[in-house]
C-alpha cells in the first residue's frame, strides 16, 4: 500500500481553495508576516497586496485549517529544514500537503511544500 495519496490538483488549485483566508509564506531571505490570500494567478499569488511566486516558497502555511482526515505518518526530508515528522494529507502534481506539529505553535499547521523543496518522504 502506498503512503502517497495522489491527486491531480496542482499547487495553484490548492491555494485557490484557500482564497480570502490567511497564509504564512516561508522563503529563503524572506521574513514576512501572515496575510490574506487575495488572488491566485497562473504564476503569482497576491497576499495582502504583494505578489509572490508559490513555487519559490519553501513552504506555505494555510492558517485556520484543521484536517480531521487521517493522514499517513511520514518523515519528510526537505532542502530547507532537514527531516521532520508529519502527517501526509495529499500529494498533488507539484506539491505535498502536510499536517505538522511544531513546539512553538498551539495547534497543528497545514503546510504546502512545492516538490522542488522535497528531497524525500519515508513512511513511519
Amino acid at each position: 500500500m502506498s503512503i502517497l495519496k495522489t491527486s491531480r490538483m496542482d499547487l495553484s488549485e490548492r491555494l485557490a481553495m484557500h482564497l480570502k483566508l490567511e497564509v504564512a509564506l516561508q522563503a529563503e531571505g524572506y521574513d514576512g508576516e501572515p496575510g490574506v490570500l487575495q488572488k491566485v494567478g497562473k504564476r503569482f499569488i497576491r497576499v495582502s497586496g504583494r505578489y509572490f511566486v508559490p513555487e519559490a516558497q519553501q513552504e506555505i502555511v494555510l492558517l485556520g485549517v484543521s484536517h480531521r482526515a487521517a493522514g499517513s505518518r511520514v518523515k519528510v526530508h526537505t532542502t530547507y529544514a532537514g527531516a521532520f515528522e508529519a502527517r501526509l494529507i495529499r500529494t498533488g502534481t507539484d506539491f505535498i500537503e502536510l499536517m505538522v506539529s511544531r513546539k512553538d505553535e498551539e495547534e497543528d499547521l497545514c503546510i504546502l511544500i512545492p516538490f522542488g523543496k522535497i528531497v524525500g518522504i519515508e513512511p513511519l
